[in-house]
């Protein structure tokens, strides 16, 4: 007993130590949102097109007018500026005048394109946060599936120990042990297959936090609470991150068909010019307008009015059908949360236990003879595989909280 006591004062400090600086499942996602370089490269095009939009829908920006009127081609002042009254040297400005709703409509076609940009932003932020959360959880898994592993490959050896010991007394058959060394060898295997799957995930998640990824794990997280109901989260499928471009690029399309609409509205433009002439005669002033006549509306402009509604009609059933998968996900996601959290308690508190019970009684009754070998290997073959079990509805209950956690995100303008 006192080398325990021993062993507590001298490495329960590091130990506290360690885990209170592991990195857990909140802070990955944390960091992956914020440093990701998908997440950066999106907050670019967001910064893009909001320094664009502001300009949109404004009066073009005016033409400078340079030439000459009636200049000869032939005879006595063939090719002169000055000589023929009617020749003119002019210079002026244009002006454009698109119609008032076609440039408001311009206006917020400019902002439609920053609302499919925040919606990849926010996307990207929900993807980042996802993936970062996935090599955490599959990294944790590996590693704690791992110890767990360890953990029980001492009862493994002492159980191919005792086949042995049993063979070589005749309690045992050699299929028994080979049956013992068979299983000894398949946890082995277990325990390279799942440090390898570490090392890959370690990796992958380093692809989106960085160094950070090499440092000790927190344990896998199945007591998180959800932030609304299921009824609030199903309501609100359509504002969720996932969907915000495909909801945006609707907006979008409904603006197009409405510009489309305005070509048939007419533009009108000025042009004012100064013409200066020879030193005889006297310099002039014009003053032009012209007006846009949009005839022919049925065979230009109404089959691209079409193809704009077609469109639209295209992105609502593309909305459509990605609210209700994601509506199925919503769902199977809090399914999966609500009854995860059910069976790991159940496997923590009764299962688990029971495995372990079981598995000790029929290694010790073989030890003293009075049991069978292929029990007790049977028994220790469900203990290990009941906790591996038992990990892996941890990581799947870890998984439904992201995902449901994330589809809280507001989207905020970085």
């Amino acid at each position: 007993m006192w080398y325990r006591i021993l062993w507590l004062l001298v490495f329960w400090p590091i130990v506290a130590d360690a885990e209170q600086h592991a990195l857990t499942l909140e802070q990955a996602i944390e960091q992956a949102v914020r440093e990701a370089p998908q997440v950066a490269a999106s907050a670019a095009l967001l910064e893009g097109s909001q320094e664009f939009a502001p300009g949109a829908g404004r009066l073009p920006a005016p033409e400078l007018v340079i030439g000459v009127d009636n200049l000869p081609i032939d005879g006595p002042d063939q090719f002169s500026l000055t000589r023929d009254f009617m020749t003119m040297r002019k210079i002026g400005v244009m002006q454009s005048f698109p119609s008032g709703k076609k440039r408001r409509l311009q206006s917020e076609s400019a902002e439609r394109e920053v609302g499919i940009a925040h919606g990849e932003w926010r996307k990207s932020r929900f993807d980042a946060g996802e993936a970062a959360a996935e090599a955490w959880i599959a990294a944790a898994v590996a590693e704690q599936s791992l110890a767990r592993l360890q953990s029980l490959k001492l009862d493994t050896e002492l159980g191919a120990a005792a086949a042995r010991t049993a063979l070589s007394s005749g309690r045992a058959t050699a299929a028994q042990a080979l049956r013992t060394e068979s299983l000894l060898l398949a946890v082995e295997e277990r325990i390279l297959s799942f440090t390898q799957e570490s090392e890959s995930q370690r990796a992958e998640l380093a692809r989106w936090i960085g160094t950070e990824a090499d440092g000790p794990l927190a344990a896998i997280p199945t007591d998180r609470a959800l932030d609304h109901s299921m009824e609030a989260l199903i309501a609100g499928v359509p504002e969720h991150a996932p969907l915000a471009p495909t909801v945006a690029r609707l907006d979008a399309a409904r603006t197009e068909v409405e510009l489309a609409r305005a070509e048939k509205r007419s533009d009108w433009s000025a042009e004012l010019t100064y013409a200066e002439r020879g030193p005889d005669f006297s310099d002039m002033v014009s003053l032009e307008f012209r007006v846009a006549l949009p005839f022919f509306a049925k065979h230009r402009l109404d089959p691209l009015i079409a193809e704009k509604v077609a469109a639209v009609h295209a992105r609502e059933a593309e909305r459509d059908s990605e609210v209700r998968m994601h509506t199925a996900e919503v769902r199977a996601a809090v399914a999966q949360w609500r009854l995860g959290r059910q069976r790991v308690d159940q496997y923590v508190k009764e299962i688990l236990p029971l495995a372990r019970d079981r598995s000790r009684a029929t290694l010790a009754a073989y030890s003293s003879g009075r049991g069978d070998l292929g029990s007790a290997i049977e028994a220790l073959t469900d203990e290990i595989n009941g906790q591996l079990e038992e990990v892996e509805l941890e990581g799947s209950v870890a998984h439904a909280w992201v995902f449901l956690h994330l589809l809280h995100d507001s989207g905020t303008t970085p």
